[in-house]
């Protein structure tokens, strides 16, 4: 986690075929610390003050697929498949420290993210159970801001967009509310409104880390303080203008009055009926003004048809919420007492799964099954038919061994693949250049080592060319994928990773790539150069391919 003072903006490299990071200490950070009379200040974003002549050119905009930077540690964080598009930015998939992660990213001169940031520190420092972690954060060249967080499962109303009637049985309406509802409390403890509950600001965690069960709460642009620094709650600042989502927003949102947590209650409220029924009775409408006529309709006329098909203390719900004064603080305890209660009188037990969760059990095996029978398949390619499987729990692994390669693939929610393929190391005291079988061919005549392989899974061929470079004594690294290169000087001491993207011919989507020397060691008295290169792939759909591409051994 990157400390708030003293952090520094991530300023760019510019390569031919790539854009890469690094941290500039003499800069300072675009989030800096404000000094409260509280401990654990909360940081906020510098708007852009004074630019100078190298600024001027920069300009405000979104990152894309392929794009790294690294932190002042070093954490390198590579912009992957983009997840989703918001109002305001990008969200892009990444891996980091071993998992997954999402980093949601803004233009510079957009307000929201800063909030954002906030927030999940203020609820970092309180240990709330119902929320992404913040991993780290920040501004890259003052052209967007940028924030990693734990990545999440579907959100709640892709979920049940998924349902067979787009809706969830009554065990799993009332878990979510639970949930739900343990997380708005959470986050006004802090002192924070989410002005903006609704189904798609929450879903479940991932299950490879055990969170699947926990529904998070996250997108918190419109959040506001309701406390002062003395945690006195605020006074109604009366009218203010529209906040929220029409479809879930209450009646005060729509009278354009200010909001408390009454407000976040109520959207909860909307959001639980659309979940259980299938859909609002002002699902079609897209006027304001006529979505608020309904919404009061249902507390009069309309209120026999409204509550005909669900539980009675959905009823009694509704009438607390409009009990609820600006700055009373919502009976929590007595609305999950009338959720309980639902699940009594219906005979839930307490332990059952999600509806998506049973749909995932039915076709687990048949999964499994598939996955299996496609490894073995390639493999067969390959003309390699010694092999060993195993399952466990919701993982299937394959392994086989041959002479001189070893692959390994492991199904799981994040769908992770391993190939090695070890080459013996060839030594020659005046010219060393290896030539697979693939036809992969140096791309420069004089190199002094040339290596490559073709890897089943990802079917494509890459090689690497490297010389060793007398005037800057270091070396000249030349990596191609089917025919399109990178290339950048190595450094002796303490080589490290290079990341870059490639082109996949044939495909709409570019392939991160990775490069890390091992073992490299240069004999000045022989002058002798040798090392090994460690070769790594990440694609979309959470896919790694690592692989050792080989050694080599070269007169300097």
């Amino acid at each position: 986690m990157v400390q708030i003072p003293n952090t520094p903006t991530l300023v760019a490299e510019e390569n031919v075929n790539h854009k890469r990071y690094k941290a500039q200490p003499q800069e300072s950070f675009a989030i800096q610390q404000v000094v409260k009379p509280v401990p654990a200040p909360e940081p906020r974003f510098r708007g852009p003050a004074i630019k100078d002549k190298s600024e001027s050119s920069r300009k405000d905009r979104l990152p894309v697929s392929g794009e790294y930077f690294e932190n002042e540690k070093g954490d390198r964080f590579i912009l992957r498949q983009k997840l989703g598009d918001g109002a305001m930015g990008h969200v892009f998939l990444s891996i980091f420290g071993g998992r997954t992660v999402a980093i949601k990213t803004e233009k510079y001169s957009t307000g929201m993210l800063p909030m954002e940031i906030k927030v999940l520190l203020s609820i970092k420092r309180n240990k709330g159970s119902h929320f992404c972690e913040i991993i780290d954060y920040g501004t890259i060249r003052r052209e967007y801001n940028y924030m990693v967080i734990s990545l999440l499962g579907k959100d709640l109303y892709r979920l049940r967009a998924e349902q067979p009637n787009r809706s969830f049985s009554l065990n799993t309406t009332t878990k979510i509310a639970l949930e739900t509802l343990e997380a708005i409390e959470e986050l006004h403890a802090i002192g924070y409104l989410s002005r903006d509950v609704k189904p798609s600001n929450f879903a479940p965690g991932m299950r490879e880390y055990g969170q699947h069960k926990t529904i998070y709460m996250f997108d918190f642009g419109l959040a506001k303080k309701y406390v002062d620094r003395e945690h006195k709650k605020l006074k109604s600042r009366g009218e203010v203008g529209w906040r929220g989502t029409v479809r879930y927003g209450s009646l005060q949102a729509h009278k354009r009055l200010d909001l408390g947590r009454r407000d976040d209650i109520e959207c909860w409220f909307y959001m639980l009926i659309e979940m259980y029924v299938g859909e609002l009775p002002w699902r079609h409408m897209t006027d304001r003004a006529l979505v608020g006529q309904a919404k009061l309709a249902v507390r009069n006329e309309s209120r026999q048809v409204f509550f005909n098909r669900i539980p009675r203390q959905f009823e009694m719900i509704m009438g607390m919420i409009d009990g609820y004064a600006f700055e009373v603080r919502p009976e929590y305890k007595q609305l999950k007492a009338l959720i309980m209660e639902i699940r009594l009188e219906n005979g839930i037990p307490d332990r059952c799964k999600w509806d998506w969760q049973i749909e995932e059990s039915q076709h687990s095996e048949l999964t499994e099954t598939t996955s299996v029978m496609s490894d073995l398949a390639i493999l067969a390619e390959q003309g390699i038919t010694n092999y060993t499987d195993r399952a466990h729990e919701n993982e299937v692994i394959v392994s086989l061994a041959s002479k001189d390669i070893s692959y390994t693939t492991m199904h799981t929610d994040g769908y992770k693949i391993k190939i090695s393929a070890s080459k013996q190391m060839i030594q020659k005291d005046v010219f060393l250049q290896q030539t697979p079988s693939n036809g992969c061919q140096c791309q420069h005549g004089n190199c002094a080592c040339c290596m490559g392989i073709s890897v089943p899974e990802f079917r494509h061929s890459v090689c690497a060319n490297v010389t060793y470079n007398p005037i800057s004594i270091g070396l000249d690294l030349s990596i191609g994928v089917d025919g399109h290169y990178f290339s950048e000087e190595i450094s002796l001491r303490n080589p490290p990773p290079i990341c870059f993207s490639l082109p996949i011919p044939g495909a709409e989507h570019v392939a991160g790539v990775c490069v890390a020397f091992t073992k490299l060691d240069l004999d000045k008295k022989s002058k002798i150069l040798a090392g090994c290169m460690d070769f790594e792939v990440e694609l979309i759909h959470l896919r790694v391919l690592s692989f050792h591409l080989g050694c080599f051994r070269m007169p300097i």
